[in-house]
Order: C-alpha cells, then structure tokens, then sequence
C-alpha cells in the first residue's frame, strides 16, 4: 500500500501506530489533514471532540478521494453526526471464512455499529449473525466518505495478515473514489529546502517505505533533520503528489529536475548505482 494512509488524532502518537506504520506505511499527521487519503482516528477522539471539531472532521470527507475511518476504541453511546449511529458492546462473533483478516480479528472484537450507514458489503462489513462491523455514510455519490469500523485493525495479529490488510484497505478506499486534480494548489506549492532535503534523501537509495527512509535519514551522513521535522515535510510531498511512499513520482523528479538542486541529486543518484 502506498503512503496514502495517515494517522490522525492520538493515534499519530500513540504506541498502537507502530503496527499500523509497519504493516501498511502509514505516516502520523498534526492538525491539518491531506488533500487526500485515508485517514485512520481513534473513534474516541471522534466522539470525545466537540460538535464543532466532529463536523470538521465529516466535512474533509466531502471531497472525493478521502475516507476518514474511526477504528477502536470508542464510546458507548450515540453520536449524531454525520448521522445517527451508535457504538454498543458486542463480542463472541463469527467470520465467514473466505476473509482471512476477519477471521484473526474476529476473537478481538468488542463492539458492533448500528445507525443510518451502509454496510460495507464487499469487505466483510457484517458477521453471521447480521450484526455491523464496518459501515459508511456518504452525502452524495461524488464525495468521499465518512466510514467506521469495529474490527482492531491495530492488532497484532494484522502483522501475518499484511496482504489481506491492504486489500481491505484499498477495497474500502475504493469505493470513494479518485481525488480531484487541483492544479491550482500543486502550482502555488513551493518546496522549502528541507522539502529538497527530503527528497535528496530519497534518491540515496531504495527504500521499502517511507518510515524506513524517515529511520534512515536520522542516521545519514549526509544529511542532518530530526525525525519530527522529518515526517512534516514527508507528508507535505506525498500530500502534494511529489511523493508515493519513499520514492519521487514523476511530479517530484520535475521539481528537482527545475531546481538548484539538480546537481546534487545527479551526484547522490550515481553514488547510488
């Protein structure tokens, strides 16, 4: 999976993302969320936050492209926005079984959704005896979504389900569709030099994701950046397309290509070889 994955919330910092950023590359977030993606948030903070804060959250789901998904824990008790749905506890449920990931994530299960959702059919949103794991709401059939799921996607046991992880994923992201081109945006973009850094870094070698990269980079001996100051500017390249996982797109190899940094990256890309 690509890095298109963000951790929002307390989960940006809390000891459950560690999973989440191995298994699937996703990458923590502060306060602004992407221009696109899949944002992961505890379903606590969602419910736990202000009416104010709560709408803010459902409203970036407009946009096609993005999917805000709250994943355990939560509350029990009922939440209005953006409909009507409601966390209550429920366990001891049963996995069909052509669906590995819900099959290990089945015995961890503490919760079932109720409310005014879709139930995400195709991925396993419902278990055996018809209760909810995994449902969404949409506005309109252009916009992104607003999704839940009950299934601890945190769990260690996703570790020898990466595959299956991922399909779930991309089968979910899916269904809101292709983030809308903003030429706009990308050209008022100006890549500060540590988004160079960045992006120098990257050409040093391959790496097999962006939190390895990010490891690396602590420990280069060319270039100096902590890791916090890092993982910002990290996301501010993939969020601007310059950047999928720990490699430059083709947008982003343009941008280095017109800067005065092309020297360097022609000197780092031969040291690689």
């Amino acid at each position: 999976m690509n890095a298109f994955v963000w951790l929002a919330g307390t989960l940006a910092t809390h000891r459950r993302r560690r999973i989440l950023q191995d298994v699937i590359s996703a990458q923590p977030i502060e306060n602004q969320l992407p221009s696109s993606g899949l944002c992961l948030l505890f379903g606590s903070d969602f419910q736990k936050a202000d009416e104010k804060q709560q709408q803010q959250w459902y409203n970036w789901t407009q946009e096609p492209g993005r999917i805000l998904l709250l994943i355990p824990p939560f509350e029990t008790e009922k939440s209005s926005i953006p409909c009507e749905w409601q966390i209550r506890r429920h366990s001891g449920v049963r996995a069909k079984p052509d669906i590995p990931l819900l099959q290990v994530l089945a015995p961890e299960v503490r919760y079932e959704l109720q409310g005014k959702l879709q139930t995400v059919t195709q991925i396993g949103g419902a278990w055996d005896d018809f209760s909810i794991n995994t449902a969404y709401y949409r506005k309109h059939p252009h916009s992104g979504i607003f999704a839940i799921t009950c299934l601890p996607l945190w769990s260690l046991a996703v570790l020898d389900q990466e595959q299956e992880l991922q399909k779930w994923l991309e089968q979910l992201r899916s269904i809101a569709g292709q983030p809308v081109a903003k030429a706009v945006e990308q050209t008022l973009f100006q890549p500060k030099p540590e988004h160079f850094t960045v992006m120098l870094h990257l050409l040093t070698q391959k790496f097999a994701d962006a939190s390895t990269a990010l490891t690396a980079l602590q420990n280069s001996t060319i270039f100096s950046m902590d890791g916090k100051t890092a993982q910002t500017y990290l996301a501010d390249l993939q969020s601007q397309g310059l950047v999928e996982g720990a490699k430059l797109t083709e947008l982003g190899q343009d941008a280095i290509r017109s800067s005065s940094y092309l020297a360097y990256a022609e000197a780092l890309e031969a040291l690689a070889l």
